[in-house]
């Protein structure tokens, strides 16, 4: 049999297809993008040019109490004064590659050929999802950062150095290493204009510990964080709820010390299930990206408090992780190129109840 191009690539085209849900379940089980996996399943389809929601913002004042005879005079009802929130799609691509050669050196074991398929397969959905997971927690560049969703850093926005913690990451900022501010949603926000359009923001100044869990019992506190009933196991078949605290290796290595330290102290507050470090029934994730501390955009050694009923990942409608069509890569006789590519938005439609940061402000 003659092993060609044409034959290789049908093969790819028979093949692939097959892996194709297997291999977001095999990325969900990799627990270390645990924030990409939460997101990833609970993604919401969209259509439309863009995302736009209507916020609430204000309070109209129409509520009133009345007498049971019913004889008030009624009065001049306000209208809603919803504003509209507007956030761009985005894109992202990757693609594996084998080769002629790769399905020859193999011929005559179709098990052998599969099985190579789908390491490769594979392999190319955990890279992809390592790479989504570092942009779903940054945020853009720039305005003309067209590449890069708004993520964890620009809805729970780096605010005030304030130990005790209050509404004040009035904006977004860009990961440009100054800390540039914008409007997130294209609402203006400040602690005059549409000040219920902020995120709560706590310092703590790099004490981490017991003094961590008064910012974290405040946090939780502010921002209606309500926590699962029944702790579970963090894997790909169950989850916490719509809860996670996301952070990086230096914070966990201080909660289990302080854990181990307190032991049955505190447990009914910190203590640990399934190897996952937990407050208040809410799991610790760890995220490597934020071992990197970035002062200007959410400081160092950040706690994400994240309530996903709030956040959500939207893909646009038929270009959630489309496979492509085996071809020829740069003009290469002997290697086929499959593409993966995903359009999607991270999008929040109440920033005071989504969550909060606590970190050590530069």
């Amino acid at each position: 049999m003659i092993i060609d191009f044409e034959l290789a690539k049908d093969i790819g085209l028979a093949t692939l297809p097959g892996f194709h849900k297997q291999s977001l379940q095999m990325t969900h089980a990799i627990t270390t993008c645990e924030l990409y996996n939460t997101w990833i399943k609970k993604a919401e389809k969209r259509a439309g040019k863009r995302i736009e929601d209507f916020v609430t913002l204000k309070d109209t004042g129409n509520a009133q109490g009345t007498s049971i005879s019913g004889w008030e005079k009624d009065t001049t009802n306000k209208v809603n004064t919803d504003e509209k929130s507007s956030v761009n799609w985005v894109g992202a691509t990757t693609n594996m590659e084998y080769s002629v050669v790769d399905i020859a050196v193999n011929q005559g074991s179709a098990v052998e050929i599969n099985n190579m398929l789908k390491s490769k397969h594979q392999n190319m959905y955990r890279e992809f999802a390592e790479m989504l997971q570092s942009k779903f927690v940054l945020s853009p560049t720039s305005s003309s950062d067209k590449n890069s969703p708004h993520g964890l850093a620009s809805w729970l926005a780096l605010g005030t150095a304030d130990s005790k913690g209050a509404f004040t990451g009035y904006s977004g900022r860009y990961n440009d290493g100054a800390g540039t501010t914008y409007d997130l949603g294209g609402i203006e926000c400040s602690s005059t204009v549409n000040p219920r359009w902020a995120s709560y923001y706590a310092d703590h100044d790099g004490n981490l510990s017991d003094t961590l869990l008064s910012r974290l019992f405040r946090a939780i506190t502010k921002t209606s964080f309500i926590v699962p009933l029944e702790p579970k196991a963090v894997d790909k078949n169950t989850t916490w709820g719509n809860f996670r605290y996301y952070t990086n290796m230096n914070v966990l290595e201080n909660l289990e010390a302080l854990r181990r330290k307190t032991d049955d102290g505190i447990s009914p507050d910190l203590g640990k299930h399934a190897g996952t470090v937990l407050y208040k029934g809410v799991p610790f994730v760890y995220v490597e990206e934020l071992d990197t501390a970035r002062a200007t955009l959410y400081g160092t050694d950040p706690i994400y408090g994240v309530n996903h009923d709030y956040f959500k990942l939207a893909t646009l409608a038929g270009r959630g992780f489309v496979l492509g069509t085996p071809m020829p890569r740069d003009e290469q006789h002997k290697i086929v190129k499959v593409p993966l590519d995903l359009e999607y938005a991270i999008r929040c439609v109440n920033r005071q109840r989504a969550g909060f940061l606590i970190s050590a402000h530069a």
